[in-house]
């Protein structure tokens, strides 16, 4: 099936009809191939990326609805993002730092995430989470003893959809679970403009962290759960250098998309500015 392409360090598949078994090859055959990226390979159910010769160091799986394993056993594999799967399976990946994953809330919960991850998780640097639904993944309190030790996890970015009123603070839980964290990226997508007589409800919870100094809010709007969440992260962040607002994110389908960034940004400017301290450099995007 691959002829030629010993050479071929990074390939890219997008929306090509392919199996699991038409991967295998590739891999099998591309002896020096660093890079590869799978999209929307809508027959592939099952595959496995295994070897001890394997020189892969990045590894994509994006789209691919029918998609339910994956195992993998790569010695030079130092990224890994993988979407819409049920099982997932990493055995030898002692060079693995960083790994994207999405939780769907029907298929797939956030503790079964970490027992997947269990045997790098106390190498991983950078972890992404995709929570589906807001409202669903964590609308009961997150337990912090569901969370393994991360001692070396110095970048969190949290991706989560959502109708517009779900408490945010409750992704604190994460914080305070990894406590050497060093960069908190929120991007929160929201399909609804939110209700004028929403009230903060929530008290700042106390819980310092030492370490964390970047947080960046992609799709605030300035609504009390964004109040809420930017005030415990004003209150908990001790050494806090930097952060970043960027309301791009902020879409409603009820109104236009520009005027909902505009909008977004003076709340910003009008919220933000008077509560940050000098020392914090704040950005608005």
């Amino acid at each position: 099936m691959v002829v030629g392409f010993k050479s071929l360090k990074s390939l890219t598949l997008r929306y090509i009809d392919m199996t699991g078994g038409d991967i295998e090859c590739i891999l099998h055959n591309c002896p020096l191939l660093e890079q590869l990226v799978v999209h929307g390979a809508e027959r592939m159910s099952n595959l496995e990326v295994c070897g001890p010769s394997l020189v892969l160091k990045h590894l994509e799986i994006v789209n691919c609805e029918d998609f339910i394993s994956l195992k993998v056993s790569a010695p030079k594999l130092t990224s890994l993002t993988v979407k819409m799967f049920e099982e997932l399976l990493l055995e030898h990946v002692p060079m693995l730092t960083e790994v994207s994953l999405r939780c769907d809330s029907c298929s797939i919960s956030i503790k079964r995430v970490f027992s997947q991850l269990s045997c790098c998780i106390s190498q991983l640097k950078v972890l992404c989470l995709e929570l589906i639904c807001l409202q669903y993944s964590i609308e009961q309190p997150i337990e912090l003893c569901e969370f393994p030790e991360m001692p070396k996890l110095n970048k969190l970015v949290i991706k989560c959809c959502a109708t517009g009123d779900e408490s945010l603070v409750r992704l604190t839980a994460f914080m305070r679970a990894f406590p050497y964290l060093e960069e908190f990226v929120l991007k929160y997508e929201w399909d609804s403009l939110p209700r004028e007589d929403k009230v903060m409800k929530n008290a700042i919870i106390r819980s310092p962290h030492n370490h964390l100094k970047v947080f960046k809010f992609c799709g605030y709007y300035g609504r009390t759960i964004d109040v809420e969440l930017l005030s415990y992260i004003l209150g908990n962040c001790v050494v806090l250098e930097k952060i970043i607002v960027d309301s791009s994110g902020a879409i409603s389908p009820e109104t236009d998309g520009l005027d909902v960034e505009q909008t977004a940004r003076k709340n910003a400017k009008e919220y933000l500015e008077p509560h940050v301290p000098h020392h914090v450099q704040l950005v608005i995007l």
